[in-house]
C-alpha cells in the first residue's frame, strides 16, 4: 500500500497536516488534494482540535500543481471551462481559508504556485530564512489561480500582486517578511535543523492558553471583512484556466518546467 500524500497527527489540541510527497517538493495532485481535504475536515469537525499546523515533509513546504499530467495533454484534452470543487489545489487552499481555528503554516523550501496559495490561506507563516516563494502560474501558461488573485491582493496589495503575478519572480524569506507575506523569519542551522517547527508549534501552543472560543470568534471577526469575494475569486481563477487548458502554451510551460529549460511561447 502506497504512503498517504497527506499526513495527520494530533498533540493534545494542535493537529498537524503534513504534505507527503517530498520526491516532487510536495507538488498537489488531485488525489493529494483529496486527501488534503479530508485532514482538513478532520479539523475542522474536531472540536479538540484548537490549533491546526500545515507544513510539509522533506525539504520544500509545497512547489504547487503537480504539472506532469499537463506534459501529457491529458488535461487539455477535452477541456472546457469549468469549476470543479473537487480534487483542486484552489479548493483545497480555500477549505483551509475557511476553517474558524486558527492555522499556522510552517514553510521550508519552496512555496509556490498553489504551494503559495496554502501558505496565504493559513493565518500565521513563519518561513525559514532560505525558503523560497513565487505566484509562478504565468510561468507556466496560467492565470493565478489556487486563491491567488484573492490572497495575494489581500496580503500584498494589488500592486505588488501584479508585480509577483506578471514576472513570476522568486523571493527569499527576508523579502516575503518584508512584504507581509509571513509573520516571522526562522535562521536554521546544521545544529537546529527543525528550529523553524519548533517556532510554529511554539506559537500554537500560546495559542492554547488563550480562550479557544475566543479565538474562533475574533477569527471570525477579523476575516468577516476579507472573505466575501473568496469563493468568487477561486471560481473564476478556474474559469480563466479553463480557457488557457485549451493552448499550446499551458502544454509548453509544463514541459519547459519538466525539461528544466526556458519555454518557447507561441502565444496560442
Amino acid at each position: 500500500m502506497p504512503d498517504p500524500m497527506v499526513l495527520y497527527a494530533k498533540d493534545g489540541h494542535i493537529a498537524t497536516i503534513t504534505l507527503n510527497r517530498p520526491d516532487v517538493l510536495n507538488a498537489v495532485s488531485n488525489d493529494m488534494a483529496l486527501e488534503l481535504d479530508a485532514c482538513i475536515e478532520k479539523v475542522k469537525r474536531d472540536d479538540d482540535v484548537w490549533v491546526a499546523l500545515l507544513t510539509g515533509n522533506g525539504k520544500s513546504f509545497c512547489s504547487g500543481y503537480d504539472l506532469k499530467g499537463i506534459t501529457t495533454g491529458r488535461i487539455t484534452k477535452g477541456a472546457k471551462p469549468a469549476v470543479d470543487r473537487q480534487g483542486h489545489i484552489g479548493w483545497s487552499a480555500l477549505r483551509l481559508w475557511e476553517i474558524e481555528k486558527p492555522t499556522i503554516a510552517a514553510i521550508r523550501g519552496h512555496a509556490v504556485g498553489g504551494g503559495l496559495c496554502l501558505a496565504l490561506a493559513c493565518d500565521i507563516r513563519i518561513a525559514t530564512e532560505d525558503a523560497k516563494f513565487a505566484a509562478a502560474f504565468t510561468k507556466r501558461g496560467l492565470v493565478p489561480d489556487s486563491g491567488a488573485t484573492f490572497f495575494l491582493i489581500q496580503t500584498v496589495g494589488y500592486a505588488k500582486a501584479c508585480e509577483m503575478s506578471f514576472l513570476a519572480e522568486q523571493i527569499d524569506g527576508q523579502e516575503a517578511l518584508r512584504l507581509g507575506l509571513v509573520n516571522r523569519v526562522i535562521k536554521e542551522t546544521a545544529v537546529e535543523k527543525a528550529a523553524m517547527e519548533m517556532a510554529a508549534m511554539e506559537m500554537a501552543q500560546k495559542m492554547l492558553l488563550q480562550s479557544p472560543i475566543a479565538v474562533r470568534l475574533a477569527k471570525r471577526a477579523l476575516r468577516r471583512g476579507l472573505e466575501a469575494e473568496a469563493t468568487r475569486a477561486v471560481e473564476y481563477e478556474l474559469y480563466l484556466n479553463g480557457i488557457t487548458a485549451k493552448t499550446n502554451d499551458i502544454i509548453e510551460g509544463a514541459k519547459a518546467f519538466v525539461e528544466k529549460r526556458p519555454p518557447k511561447w507561441t502565444g496560442a
